[in-house]
């Protein structure tokens, strides 16, 4: 499970979070990246290539997801044999 990134959230990345990724795993261009949680849980968080190796997510699901998150250190994982990425949260 390759890693995309591992970040620890703050009141700004909680709102919008930009983050360099230069393995391919993430999709260029602005779509919905299905993500599931360490519960199973199913989101769709807004991904946005920004230029060079920067992407960022946003939108209303990663915002409801980010929230109570704050100071959580937040690892985001690719899938190898599926089309859909994990995200998991731990302490900082």
């Amino acid at each position: 499970m390759p890693e995309i990134f591992e970040v620890v959230l703050d009141q700004i990345k909680k709102e919008k979070l930009r983050f360099h990724h230069d393995g391919g795993a993430i999709p260029r261009g602005s779509n919905d990246l299905p993500v599931r949680d360490e519960n199973g849980r199913s989101w769709k968080f807004n991904c946005k290539s920004e230029g060079g190796n920067y992407f960022s997510l946003s939108g209303a699901e990663w915002r409801s997801f980010a929230k109570s998150k704050v100071n959580a250190m937040v690892t985001l994982y690719r899938e190898e044999d599926e089309h859909v990425y994990t995200i998991r949260v731990g302490k900082f």
